[in-house]
C-alpha cells in the first residue's frame, strides 16, 4: 500500500491520484490539515497503529510513502486555548513516531533528504565535485565584491532568491514572487540594498534554452522549454508570464550528464527530483539547481511528459 502525505489543496496528487488507483495502487491519502478529524493513533509495547476512517492500518503495510506538501497540523476543535500547541505537538509526535517505523528507503523522499539536498549554494558545491558544469556563483553583502565579480563578467551577471522567492503579504494584498534578473550598472550605484542580506549571484548563461529533468526511482524524462525574452534571446526567467507562453519539446541528454545526475541523487538519496539545467550556446550545460520535491505534474499535463506512469512502475 502506498501512503500520501501531503495537504488538500495539493494539485499534483489531486493529478496522480486516480492514475495510481487505475493501476491498482492501494492508496491511503492523509491530508495534514484535515487528517486530525479523520484519525485516532495508538501505540503498545510495539505495536504501532492507525485507524482512519473505521480501518486500521500498521507501518508494516505501506510499502511505500510519497511525502509531497504537508502542511502543519490543525484541528478546529482546539480553538485558541494556551493548550492548544502542546496538543498539536503531541499529535505531531504521535504521528511522526507511527511513520519513523517505515524505512527511510521506501519514502519517495523522506523530509530529512529533502532537506539536506534543500541548499542552493551547497548544491552547487556537491555538483561541481561530481564533474558538473555550474555557472560563476557568488553569495556576498560586499559591493565591491560585487562590482568586481560584475565587472570579470563583463556586466553579464543575474540576480537570484536563494530561499523560496516567495514573498507574503497580509490577506488584501498582493503576494511578490521574486524572478531571477539581470544586475545592471545602476543597481550597483546604492550599496545599501546589498548591505541588508546575503545576496546570490551568477554568471548570465546565453542559453538556448531551459531543460527541466525529472527523475524518479531511476527513470527520467527531459523536456526543454523554450520562451523569448523581447530581445528574442532566451528568456531570463523561464517562469515568467506564468510560462503561458513556453514551448516545450522532448531533448536528449548527454550520457555523462545524466550518469553525473544520478550520482548527485543517490549522494542526497533522492528517489525523486527535479533538476533544472541550462544549455548554453556552446551546446554546454549547466546545472542550476535540484528539487527535491519540485512541481512535475504540469509537464504531464501539456502533453510533454509521463512521468505519472514513472511513479506507477515505482509504487507497484
Amino acid at each position: 500500500m502506498l501512503l500520501i502525505l501531503t495537504n488538500s489543496q495539493d494539485a499534483t496528487a489531486d493529478y496522480l491520484q486516480p492514475i495510481l488507483i487505475a493501476n491498482n495502487v492501494d492508496v491511503l491519502r492523509l491530508n495534514t490539515d484535515f487528517v486530525l478529524q479523520e484519525i485516532v493513533i495508538s501505540y503498545t509495547c510495539g505495536d504501532s497503529s492507525i485507524r482512519h476512517r473505521g480501518c486500521v492500518y500498521r507501518p508494516s503495510q505501506f510499502t511505500n510513502i510519497w511525502y509531497r506538501r504537508p502542511d502543519r497540523l490543525e484541528s478546529p476543535r482546539f480553538g485558541d486555548r494556551p493548550e492548544t500547541q502542546y496538543a498539536l505537538n503531541e499529535w505531531a509526535e504521535a504521528l511522526e513516531g507511527f511513520l519513523a517505523h517505515i524505512p527511510t528507503s521506501q519514502w519517495m523522499n523522506h523530509p530529512t533528504a529533502n532537506a539536506v539536498a534543500s541548499y542552493k549554494i551547497e548544491q552547487l558545491t556537491t555538483a561541481r565535485s561530481i564533474g558538473l558544469r555550474i555557472p560563476d556563483s557568488i553569495v556576498t553583502q560586499d559591493i565591491a565584491k560585487l562590482r568586481g565579480f560584475f565587472n570579470d563578467h563583463d556586466g553579464r551577471i543575474v540576480v537570484k532568491p536563494m530561499s523560496s522567492g516567495y514573498v507574503e503579504r497580509p490577506k488584501g494584498q498582493r503576494d511578490t514572487i521574486i524572478f531571477t534578473n539581470r544586475v545592471e550598472p545602476a543597481h550597483l550605484d546604492d550599496p545599501s540594498d546589498i548591505a541588508e542580506c546575503p545576496a546570490f549571484f551568477q554568471q548570465y548563461i546565453d542559453k538556448r534554452s531551459d531543460v527541466r529533468i525529472t527523475f524518479v526511482d531511476g527513470e527520467w524524462h527531459a523536456v526543454e522549454l523554450l520562451a523569448s525574452d523581447s530581445d528574442g534571446a532566451q528568456r531570463c526567467d523561464i517562469r515568467r508570464n506564468n510560462m503561458l507562453d513556453v514551448r516545450y519539446r522532448d531533448t536528449e541528454v548527454p550520457d555523462d550528464v545524466v550518469e553525473q545526475l544520478r550520482v548527485l541523487l543517490q549522494h542526497y538519496g533522492l528517489r525523486f527530483g527535479a533538476v533544472d539545467m541550462v544549455v548554453d550556446s556552446n551546446w554546454d550545460w549547466y546545472f542550476l539547481e535540484i528539487n527535491a520535491n519540485g512541481q512535475w505534474a504540469w509537464l504531464d499535463q501539456v502533453g510533454a511528459t509521463n512521468i505519472a506512469q514513472s511513479f506507477v512502475a515505482a509504487f507497484t
